[in-house]
């Protein structure tokens, strides 16, 4: 029965298939009619007649006291095949991100750069949260406008668990006065310094801890977050980073300096009055 099978590798029920086969070979039935044209039980019947309406395949009506069932024409089967090219894509797209991620792990265990793609929110997520397993200071170069306009709610999630596994970060942001209002007051966690404002922006955040580093891109077009694990490629990223960070002048210790009125200078002490002259 080459036709319930296909039906069958489409998601039906072979009951279901062969049922609807039935119909579309015979026209307009009757339950009864339907039992002298196959083996299955009468419960059995309902039960895939009831699933092929509600998939919208079939028809019915009442005549007087008997229910009538007739296949809807069967162009509503290619419903199916799109229905089933979504699926086959979601499920290829999740293979592909299982390949790459056994990928990164074959690597390591082959001595090479484990290197993790990850693609949409759920892929940023993973990549943010993958810093939580440092065992010293994350050093972090961060985009904040992105950060602030696309993974808002996700960040907040982020820090309060950074916060809870007490572990430090220090940061290197760009130099704005958004960015000078937000880092004003950060917890002792959290050490911020300032990239020149002359120097082009960076647009994708960096996070460097362990032997692994890691880059996320946010924007419009695109949501992409790259893991790449190695010993050397992490000490280069920590100590370019290090260079640059004892560089750069750190926020607090700036607007403390703009908040602190000068000293006031005492006035002169009153000088007693010249002596009469003659």
């Amino acid at each position: 029965m080459p036709a319930i099978n296909t039906l069958t590798n489409y998601g039906f029920e072979p009951s279901e298939a062969e049922i609807y086969q039935i119909l579309v070979e015979n026209g307009e039935m009757s339950v009864p009619r339907i039992l002298e044209k196959t083996a299955l039980s009468r419960a059995s019947i309902y039960d895939s007649l009831t699933t092929l309406m509600a998939k919208d395949l079939l028809d019915y009506r009442k005549d007087g006291r008997t229910a009538l069932y007739k296949p809807t024409h069967p162009n509503k089967l290619f419903g199916l095949i799109e229905q089933k090219k979504r699926e086959t894509a979601l499920l290829n797209q999740e293979m592909e991100e299982t390949i790459r991620g056994f990928t990164g792990a074959f690597n390591l265990s082959q001595n090479r750069p484990g290197v993790r793609f990850f693609e949409g929110e759920e892929g940023i997520k993973e990549v943010t949260f993958d810093s939580l397993k440092s065992n010293g200071d994350i050093l972090t170069y961060l985009d904040v406008d992105a950060t602030q306009k696309y993974i808002a709610e996700m960040n907040k999630e982020y820090v309060a668990e950074r916060v809870r596994l007490n572990i430090k970060k220090r940061m290197i942001v760009p130099d704005t006065p958004q960015t000078r209002e937000r880092y004003k007051n950060y917890s002792p966690l959290l050490e911020v310094r300032l990239m020149p404002p002359n120097i082009k922006p960076f647009r994708t955040i960096t996070q460097i801890y362990n032997n692994t580093v890691s880059f996320s891109t946010l924007n419009e077009q695109k949501m992409i977050g790259v893991i790449i694990e190695d010993e050397q490629i992490a000490e280069l990223h920590r100590s370019v980073f290090e260079f640059v960070w004892q560089s750069l002048p750190d926020i607090q210790l700036i607007e403390n300096k703009k908040s602190t009125p000068p000293p006031s200078i005492p006035p002169p002490p009153l000088q007693p009055p010249p002596a009469a002259t003659s």
